[in-house]
């Protein structure tokens, strides 16, 4: 529902309230009116009528129900308050800032890191070798250049994939790229943990421990330089854009 609405009500770009200073029930008539018209007719309001908040009216279209201020320029749609002028999702905006993780307070000393190029580009990846979605993301990470990855073995989708971590930080530190590597790409991971791993296992819990800390439940997990969390795979064009235009970002900008 929110996207067949939002997008028709992003349309409506009001800047003056229908019927402001009428009664009640014709303001609700011009409400629904403005909003079939500036909408053309994608969105034609089966009711629209007054609620207990003075100047936000209940719109109804077929079984969704969405909320409108007298304005037309803000609506409530899902949850999310839309401002309908600068067609922005005013709740994601604030979302995106509360979620935000500023690049310095990640624990990098926990991440494998990984140098492309002049590695200018910063970028956080938290995955997961039993995340499918992670594993596609794979070929595009492997075609990034100019950047610097910083790769934290996060085994939260599954507990099969805790000794994979473990066994990657109980290697030898120019070993653990390619062995992390390998399980991302398909190789068998380990059953069990071995006995003399009591250290790794440590890092391994630290990891989870500041993810947890941090809100991060999915895999695979991206923060980008300007501190912005992103959630799920980037095609690689995207992210190859967002790289970039996360770099560029003055600091005064960032989170």
């Amino acid at each position: 529902m929110f996207h067949v609405v939002s997008v028709a009500l992003l349309a409506l770009g009001l800047s003056a309230a229908p019927g402001f200073g009428a009664g009640p029930e014709t303001a609700a008539q011009a409400v629904k009116a403005a909003i079939a018209r500036h909408t053309n007719g994608e969105v034609t309001p089966d009711s629209v009528a007054t609620t207990p908040v003075p100047g936000i009216f209940e719109v109804t279209h077929g079984m969704d129900v969405f909320y409108a201020d007298v304005t037309g320029r803000y609506a409530f749609i899902d949850g999310r308050l839309i401002d309908t002028l600068e067609k922005r999702d005013l709740t994601e905006a604030t979302l995106a800032a509360l979620a935000a993780i500023p690049f310095s307070d990640l624990p990098l000393d926990l991440a494998i890191k990984t140098v492309r190029g002049d590695g200018s580009r910063k970028l956080a990846v938290f995955e997961d070798p039993a995340c499918p979605v992670c594993r596609s993301m794979q070929p595009a990470l492997a075609r990034l250049d100019n950047v610097t990855i910083h790769v934290f073995t996060y085994p939260v989708i599954s507990p099969d994939s805790i000794p994979a971590a473990v066994a990657t930080w109980c290697s030898a530190h120019a070993a653990r790229e390619s062995h992390w590597q390998a399980y991302m790409d398909g190789a068998p991971v380990p059953q069990r943990i071995e006995p003399h791993c009591e250290e790794a296992m440590q890092v391994v819990r630290r990891i989870v421990d500041f993810g947890r800390a941090r809100g991060i439940r999915n895999t695979p997990t991206l923060v980008l330089a300007d501190g912005r969390r992103v959630l799920g795979a980037m095609p690689a064009a995207e992210l190859e854009e967002a790289l970039s235009r996360a770099g560029a970002r003055p600091a005064s900008a960032r989170p």
